[in-house]
């Protein structure tokens, strides 16, 4: 096919049933994942096209995606696709033809003269026999600052779509992307916060530091949708304090938000899930729990506590088919430490602060919402149906240990 077809190019000799040993598929082949056509000897391509009667057919099959539609608007000009400018997320992506891999991704964009920008992440469908059967993948990065990770969010299919989730602490941050990304799996979500509205099919506006707020929450789930399969409890908070600073009022204000509340949204909904033997708890700890922040001090250690609570769940519950894990994140780009008032400015001039948290990190930033909810969503999937009892630490490499 030339990159200036719109069609297949359809084959009118030659019987592709006979598979892998059939020459012309392994022609097909190096013609569709090789080098550009100009790589081979023009006699050679004018016998095998003469010997073959290769022909674009304007009545066959064609791809859902126009590879060779020209993406350059009038009032720019191309971006380079180099890989150093990130213009692909994993330039390598392969194509699997008869169980062999081609890195075609790269050489595909430059012959369709797509624009890096223009890309989006979807599947190029195209309709052949199996042993033609050629998907690729192609994934830019929509971050303005391109040493950032990618933040597309589209669905990572992990099974979710008939789960019932509950994630407390969800009108923001962390929480809200959580939330963000089980929608998008097509999970059903119940989310909560003190403010009056959020984005599940159900909000529940509740304060979980209150004694009965949480096994409220929980109710209010079962009522609707009839059980809770998935529980993240990601309420917490802190202000940077001096430990001997703290009054007792503070420690108890702390317990309360910080551990109480994943105590009790946890114990409510254990019934449920012991009753149908299957459920996932994530707990969202903090890399404090693991190394104690010294400007935290109540928040490090209530975190702490989250650990040993989760691991405590996952020994007393796992021969019920219950999974429980905790997830620690590091420094993130929320409200609480972007907002006015929030964690940077508590320490200075926040820009300063902000720029100097993050170069402390090995990976040198802070981390995006969406990419700690990655590794949440993940662990209420199936797909993590062997891990319980473990802190997975989302932090950028902030704790220096292996544990």
């Amino acid at each position: 096919m030339g990159h200036d077809q719109d069609g297949l190019a359809r084959v009118t000799r030659g019987e592709p049933e006979d598979g892998r040993d059939d020459a012309l598929a392994h022609l097909l082949v190096a013609f569709a994942a090789g080098p550009a056509l100009t790589a081979f000897p023009p006699a050679l391509i004018a016998v095998g096209i003469e010997a073959l009667d290769l022909r674009v057919d304007a009545a066959g099959p064609v791809a859902d995606v126009d590879l060779a539609e020209s993406r350059v608007d009038a009032d720019r000009k191309p971006e380079p696709l180099a890989d150093d400018q990130r213009g692909l997320v994993g330039a390598h992506e392969v194509a699997r033809v008869d169980d062999i891999d081609r890195a075609v991704g790269q050489r595909l964009c430059e012959l369709a003269r797509l624009l890096a920008p223009d890309l989006v992440q979807r599947a190029i469908g195209v309709s052949l026999p199996a042993a033609f059967a050629v998907p690729v993948r192609f994934a830019v990065s929509g971050e303005e600052d391109r040493r950032h990770a990618a933040t597309v969010t589209t669905a990572m299919k992990l099974g979710l779509e008939d789960k019932v989730c509950v994630v407390t602490g969800s009108t923001g941050g962390i929480g809200l992307a959580v939330a963000q990304q089980l929608r998008e799996e097509g999970a059903t979500v119940v989310t909560s916060g003190r403010r009056p509205e959020g984005v599940g099919d159900l909000h529940v506006a509740a304060d979980l530091t209150r004694p009965g707020a949480a096994e409220e929450l929980i109710g209010a789930a079962i009522a609707a949708f009839g059980r809770v399969d998935c529980l993240v409890n990601n309420v917490g908070g802190t202000d940077i304090r001096k430990f001997e600073e703290l009054t007792d009022d503070d420690w108890q204000a702390s317990f309360e938000l910080n551990l109480m509340s994943a105590v009790r949204a946890t114990r409510a909904a254990l019934p449920g899930m012991k009753e149908r033997g299957s459920g996932a708890i994530v707990n969202v700890s903090s890399s404090a729990g693991k190394r104690p922040s010294l400007g935290m001090p109540d928040y490090s250690v209530m975190k702490a506590a989250m650990l040993s609570f989760s691991r405590l769940v996952a020994d007393l519950y796992g021969k019920d088919g219950i999974r429980c894990n905790a997830v620690t994140p590091g420094p993130t780009a929320t409200e609480a430490w972007l907002g006015d008032g929030g964690l940077a400015e508590q320490q200075g001039e926040r820009d300063q602060v902000l720029a100097k948290v993050g170069a402390g990190r090995p990976l040198g930033r802070l981390a995006q919402p969406n990419e700690v909810a990655a590794v949440i969503v993940f662990l209420l999937s199936e797909q993590a149906s062997y891990v319980t009892g473990a802190a997975w630490s989302a932090d950028g490499g902030t704790v220096a240990t292996i544990v």
